[in-house]
């Protein structure tokens, strides 16, 4: 990898096994017509995970806005994720920022929807977006194996938390219900769905979903920096519709967001 005051200026095709050594912090931005979308929202997890993790650094001094452009600039890139790194050793810390591979939901998975599957796991420090190489590994292959979208993590009391990469949201009737923000990282793409509810005034409870009761909700969906918000149709055995009038309204509010940026 080539480093300009610790910003990687190409793809970083080098393994990522430098992070998983001391404390690796971390943000994935989305790149959209050429520009970061909902910069601020990262900026402001950025911020929590640092004080969370008793790290005393002003994001504003950080200047990622303009890392990101330069990058965007050098690299020509319309569309993509780049990720963000502040690694922290016990003598220093590097800045990384590259671009990582994505795939993002297809037309078809957006109209009917994504398997997942689910694994007893629980994140040691959930509000603080860090590198957990030993999760990863293990959803990873899990994912690989199921040919499923996305695992969804139950905690050891027996109830859904989050994904692996994402947020989860059940809906019944009109109204929706996730994790408390205590127990779950704070996707970015969670809080805009959050905020929606509350400017269209729509009911949103945030309490712990228990795997054993998760067939009484009528839909479910992800959220997350690639799929934004997305349906899912089935998580195990358990099926939902995704051809909900309900949650149609609500992809239409947040794609709106998006062509605003």
């Amino acid at each position: 990898m080539i480093l300009f005051n610790n910003i990687v200026k190409k793809k970083f095709h080098a393994s990522e096994e430098i992070f998983e050594q001391g404390l690796s912090i971390y943000e994935v931005i989305r790149i959209f017509k050429g520009k970061p979308i909902f910069f601020k929202d990262n900026l402001f997890r950025l911020n929590n995970s640092l004080k969370k993790s008793n790290i005393e650094i002003e994001v504003e001094s950080l200047n990622l806005l303009d890392k990101l452009n330069s990058l965007i600039q050098l690299r020509q890139i319309v569309e993509g994720n780049l990720k963000y790194v502040l690694h922290f050793t016990k003598d220093k810390m590097d800045e990384y920022l590259f671009e990582i591979p994505y795939s993002y939901p297809t037309s078809l998975e957006y109209e009917n929807g994504v398997s997942t599957i689910t694994y007893q796991a629980t994140r040691k420090n959930p509000n603080v977006k860090y590198i957990n190489a030993d999760l990863r590994n293990s959803t990873n292959k899990l994912i690989e194996e199921n040919n499923a979208y996305e695992v969804l993590l139950i905690d050891n009391e027996g109830f859904i938390t989050e994904g692996s990469r994402s947020n989860v949201f059940f809906i019944k009737g009109e109204t929706l219900y996730t994790s408390p923000l205590k127990y779950v990282l704070s996707g970015t793409s969670r809080k805009r769905v959050i905020d929606i509810c509350k400017e269209h005034k729509i009911t949103i409870i945030e309490q712990c979903i228990s795997y054993d009761k998760i067939n009484q909700y009528d839909v479910a969906f992800l959220t997350g920096t690639s799929p934004l918000i997305l349906p899912i149709k089935q998580i195990n055995t358990v099926n939902y519709l995704t051809n909900n009038s309900f949650l149609n309204k609500l992809m239409k509010y947040y794609f709106t967001l998006l062509e605003k940026e």
